[in-house]
């Protein structure tokens, strides 16, 4: 259908992915019907604004036809003979009549004109709506892609395909949509016109449209790479502003200013360049199609002139074939130039049906589990980020029992944060299992499976919203009281008390109100609230100075009674304090025991130990 539609520019291929977005205008059907009755509005009152001008010339500035005589034989072939001033005479009858000719014209200017605001209103809404659906489906499946996704794809590209992408998609299949059937029907409408007026004429008028169509499949050919690599150069030039955006501390510490603005001209001046080739590919083409429709309007006119000396025609049916013809230089021009958008919305469909079509992570699981005691073992672990990488847990095997405290140290990479990870199934093992009470965690709902968890991290993240909110987060039913009561635990009960809003007072984007430690102890309070059987602590008090350590280790204290817990740290004083540290170096664990049983053995762990900080 879409090759029959654009004249065989743009293949089934092409088509496939904005065929599936298409399930999005569906249900506004019935807009999509009273679009098109008001696009063939237009299309019918532009065709009858050119089939006007003969009439108003042969019978207003011209003498008038005669009444058909159709008594005698010979009235009758004469009237079949010169049926089209004869038709006229019917319609119009006297010159007196050619007055109504500009009441018409103002009458069909306004159906017009509904029409057109009619259409392009309904079709802009529609392409609304369905945009906002796109974007929900894919920020559903946002939340269902895994952590390696979000890792590995810069955040430009995620919110390229979301914001700009989606929007591409639809709103450009409007503009398709209204260019293709409202100017192929006015296209359609005037070519009727033509033939009617003078059929030997519009047979060169024809010859233009093959030649138009091989101008466009040239361009179309051109541009396909071209747009393509716009739309990537966008993406990366929106994780470049994310960058510096998020990571202005760094630019300006260490006078990364230079390096930042020199990045981001690059992929500017790339944009720059491809946008000069999109716009010379697109200048150069109306140039090309009025040359086109020059060579036919002038062969036209030669021939025109040849019949009116022959009186094949009339001085009304030349200027009306004269100004339809123009009249189809517009619309054949948004058809010769409908390639753009048209490559641009299949292009961003692509992108849209290939960030829908991200494999998810994998949630086969169907049990649940209640009343975890939080039990854990590790049994046989193989970690592997990359086929052809080095392991980053190799054989690993660890049990922990309920209410454990165990710290993980070693230097960086040496396999303690995949831990981490490997239990609320942020990462997959290569090999092995993963237990919890007894149970595979494969075997259990991502759901279930991480309502057992409370994470507490050194990249604190927070919402940009109110105290509340933030600690609700884990547990939306909680309330307030609940929440209070978290906040306590987590020394935070000051930052209530000092502001006027309370637990309603905002903190800004990630909490850019707050302090450090302040920062620290609500995302310890919202893992209070939540009451989960296992925490995980994940270099909770690493950036924090001494006063803010103490707090929040007093607010951990607080949050690890009675829990499992795992603890992944470097400060002597977070490690002493478990019940057993797993030392750990190149995916192995090659130390265990208390600290003071590690300390006596005096092997990698004394060594550790007395460094600032346990580990890398």
């Amino acid at each position: 259908m879409i090759e029959k539609l654009t004249f065989g520019l743009f293949t089934k291929e092409d088509s496939h992915n904005f065929m599936r977005l298409m399930k999005y205008v569906r249900p506004y059907k019935g807009r999509i019907i009273w679009a098109l009755i008001a696009i063939f509005g237009v299309a019918a009152t532009e065709s009858y604004l050119a089939a006007f001008i003969a009439p108003l010339v042969n019978q207003g500035f011209a003498p008038p036809s005669a009444p058909p005589e159709l008594n005698t034989a010979t009235g009758i072939i004469a009237t079949l003979q010169n049926w089209k001033a004869q038709f006229t005479y019917m319609i119009w009858g006297t010159p007196e009549k050619v007055w109504v000719v500009p009441v018409f014209f103002i009458i069909l200017v306004m159906i017009r004109g509904v029409c057109r605001f009619a259409s392009t209103y309904l079709m802009t809404w529609v392409s609304v709506m369905a945009i906002s659906h796109v974007r929900r489906d894919m920020f559903d499946k946002m939340l269902l892609l895994s952590s390696k996704f979000h890792q590995e794809t810069p955040s430009g590209h995620v919110l390229m395909n979301m914001v700009q992408m989606a929007e591409q998609s639809i709103s450009n299949a409007s503009n398709v949509f209204i260019t293709l059937t409202r100017d192929t029907l006015i296209v359609i409408g005037l070519v009727c016109v033509l033939l009617y007026l003078n059929w030997q004429l519009s047979l060169i008028v024809a010859l233009m449209f093959p030649l138009l169509s091989l101008l466009s499949r040239y361009y179309r050919n051109r541009l396909k790479n071209i747009i393509a690599s716009s739309q990537q150069s966008i993406g990366t030039l929106n994780n470049v502003v994310n960058e510096v955006h998020q990571g202005h501390r760094v630019v300006k510490l260490f006078g990364g200013q230079k390096q930042a603005a020199d990045r981001f001209a690059e992929v500017n001046n790339t944009i720059v360049r491809l946008g000069k080739k999109i716009t010379q590919a697109t200048a150069a083409r109306s140039p090309f199609s009025e040359l086109i429709a020059s060579f036919a309007l002038a062969v036209v006119i030669f021939i025109a002139l040849w019949q009116s000396q022959q009186g094949y025609t009339t001085i009304g049916e030349f200027m009306a074939f004269i100004v339809a013809m123009l009249q189809m230089l517009s619309p054949i021009k948004n058809l010769a130039n409908i390639s753009i958008p048209m490559q641009t919305m299949f292009l961003a469909s692509d992108g849209v049906c290939q960030f829908l079509d991200t494999e998810p992570e994998k949630d086969t699981g169907t049990q649940t589990l209640q009343n975890v005691s939080g039990r854990l073992k590790f049994e046989n672990i193989d970690v592997r980020y990359r086929e052809d990488g080095k392991k980053a847990l190799d054989n690993f095997n660890l049990e922990i029992s309920p209410g454990e405290r165990v710290a993980l140290v070693g230097r960086s990479g040496s396999g303690k944060t995949t831990v981490v990870n490997l239990l609320p199934r942020f990462v997959e093992p290569s090999a092995g299992t993963v237990y919890l009470d007894g149970t595979n965690i494969a075997d259990l709902t991502l759901a279930n499976l991480r309502e057992q968890f409370a994470l507490v991290s050194q990249d604190v993240f927070l919402f940009d919203d109110t105290l509340l909110a933030n600690v609700r987060y884990s547990r939306p039913e909680a309330s307030e009281e609940e929440v209070l009561a978290a906040l306590k635990a987590a020394n935070l009960q000051d930052l209530v008390g000092n502001s006027p809003h309370g637990l309603h007072q905002p903190i800004g984007a990630n909490g850019n109100q707050l302090s450090g430690g302040q920062r620290q102890r609500v995302s310890i309070a919202r893992a209070i609230l939540k009451n989960a059987p296992i925490l995980l602590l994940d270099e909770a008090t690493s950036a924090l100075d001494n006063e803010s350590e103490r707090l929040v280790q007093q607010a951990l204290e607080n949050l690890m009674h009675g829990r499992t817990s795992i603890i992944v740290a470097h400060r002597l004083s977070t490690i002493e304090q478990a019940d057993r540290i797993i030392v750990m170096d190149d995916g192995h664990i090659i130390e265990q025991g208390s600290h003071q049983e590690l300390i006596n053995k005096g092997g990698y762990y004394a060594a550790l130990s007395n460094m600032p900080k346990v580990g890398g």
